[in-house]
């Protein structure tokens, strides 16, 4: 049985697997930093005993190193994984590999595994989380897929703070997203949305014309809230310019644990 921890910018979310690899739903717990030492109490409460923990950090050192002294205490030995940890699922073609984030990584990992019906088509993942990052893979053509890129750029929560930070008057708040705001709240989350979705749309259709079939448009992070009933209606948009069959986005709301879920079936503790 194997413990699954995803150390974001300000959560850490928790995952557990059983020996197929797959990830049981029910045991699943997130929790800011800064109460990590709640993890060895939630373990005991629902009766788990993991054998070893896989995971994935962007968060400080420090942190990681407080992980493992907690997990010591339950003899379950922890293993980092980052972007250069082989998958047989997924080729990395990165110029440098290392320099990849392990939480894009792991969640394209993760992607494939669950979207596994999908994988003759180009797929999109979209993660809109602290920053937004965009990631294309291609179908594989021999053994596996292909990451041939993404982009990152500001995620929602990050372009609101960052308006209502550096300019005097604008100030927090949401507002109605519409095609031609008349109020400052709403040109403001219209404007958000746009600009993510013009970038999500960019990609996708970028996708589409390299490889002429239709990709998968997968979506995860916290910041989807913010903007799903745009990407939403504009994917449709999109989709209908392009007389392709209509399909919605597909929502995977933790794509980094089902990645190190599917690699614990081929890693293992030395």
């Amino acid at each position: 049985m194997s413990l699954l921890i995803d150390i974001g910018n300000t959560r850490i979310k928790i995952g557990y697997a059983g020996s197929d690899g797959r990830r049981q739903q029910q045991h699943t717990l997130a929790l800011p930093h800064q109460q990590i030492e709640a993890i060895l109490p939630w373990l005991e409460e629902h009766g788990l005993r993991p054998t070893q923990a896989l995971g994935i950090s962007v968060a400080s050192k420090a942190l990681m190193y407080q992980l493992e002294g907690l997990l010591q205490h339950i003899q379950c030995n922890m293993s980092w994984l980052d972007a250069t940890t082989p998958c047989p699922l997924l080729h990395n073609n990165y110029e440098q590999p290392d320099r990849l984030g392990a939480d894009r990584w792991l969640a394209m990992i993760g992607v494939l595994a669950q979207q596994h019906q999908h994988r003759s088509r180009p797929i999109v993942h979209v993660s809109f989380g602290t920053a937004t990052t965009i990631d294309t893979i291609m179908p594989a053509t021999t053994c596996a897929a292909q990451f041939i890129g993404g982009l990152i750029l500001p995620g929602p929560q990050l372009m609101y703070d960052s308006l209502a930070d550096n300019t005097a008057q604008l100030g927090n708040g949401l507002g109605n997203i519409t095609a031609f705001p008349l109020a400052t709240r709403s040109a403001i989350s219209s404007g958000v949305a746009a600009a993510q979705s013009g970038a999500v749309l960019r990609q996708w259709q970028l996708a589409w014309q390299q490889h002429r079939g239709t990709p998968l448009l997968v979506c995860s992070g916290g910041g989807w809230d913010l903007i799903q009933e745009e990407i939403q209606n504009a994917y449709q948009q999109q989709l209908q310019l392009l007389h392709l069959a209509v399909e919605p986005v597909i929502w995977q709301p933790m794509p980094v644990l089902d990645g190190l879920a599917y690699m614990t079936t081929s890693f293992r503790n030395p």
